[in-house]
């Protein structure tokens, strides 16, 4: 190996280095991040009135699905729980007076068939949306072996979970909707999300060496 070439090589181990240490950085705020989204989610678990809301909650903690995964998928018919994590996904009318907004195109409008919701409502799914990506991007490896099934489908609690959520939040707006369109909406965005993810933890490992 020529100087140059060792040159390089040490930079690249160097910025690797650097990057690993971000990464066992980031792992110590994560783990105290799950602790204050499981200590939520067991405040759901105590209050919860949706009986068939509760269940799969359950049934997803009992495979081990991170619990920061489960309430994100909660938050968009939680109002309590977006504002004890600091959200807000419901935008008030003075947030949407912003010129141009009219344009905006979210993924309701992209991928919800005869979507004719009000905007502020199409941007709360957009930001409920990046919340369980984002979730999911946290704990890749956990996320892709508790939520996939033998053949790397959805497990049938995480789809219904989201659409019961997604549902409960509509009615509560009282926003008409059909079941089957929701549920075909909800189906193409979590598909999309652990494609994002599957990529994301590939590259974690090709940068971890493993």
């Amino acid at each position: 190996m020529d100087t140059a070439s060792f040159e390089k090589f040490k930079e690249r181990m160097k910025a690797a280095s650097a990057q690993l240490k971000a990464l066992a950085k980031g792992e110590q705020k994560q783990r105290q991040k799950e602790d204050e989204l499981i200590r939520i989610l067991l405040k759901f678990i105590k209050t919860g009135k949706k009986k068939n809301t509760l269940m799969l909650v359950l049934r997803l903690l009992e495979q081990n699905v991170p619990a920061g995964f489960i309430v994100s998928i909660l938050l968009i018919s939680n109002q309590d729980m977006q504002e004890a994590l600091g959200l807000k996904m419901l935008p008030s009318a003075p947030e949407l007076s912003v010129p141009g907004d009219s344009d905006i195109e979210t993924l309701p409008d992209k991928y919800l068939e005869d979507s004719s919701l009000p905007l502020s409502i199409k941007l709360a799914i957009d930001a409920w949306l990046q919340e369980i990506a984002k979730r999911a991007a946290e704990y890749p490896d956990r996320i892709l072996k508790t939520v996939l099934d033998e053949e790397g489908l959805l497990k049938l609690p995480v789809t219904q979970l989201a659409v019961f959520c997604l549902r409960d939040f509509l009615e509560m707006e009282n926003i008409e909707h059909s079941y089957d369109k929701l549920k075909d909406f909800v189906d193409l965005m979590l598909e999309g999300i652990i494609k994002k993810t599957k990529e994301q933890y590939a590259n974690l490992k090709q940068l971890r060496g493993y």
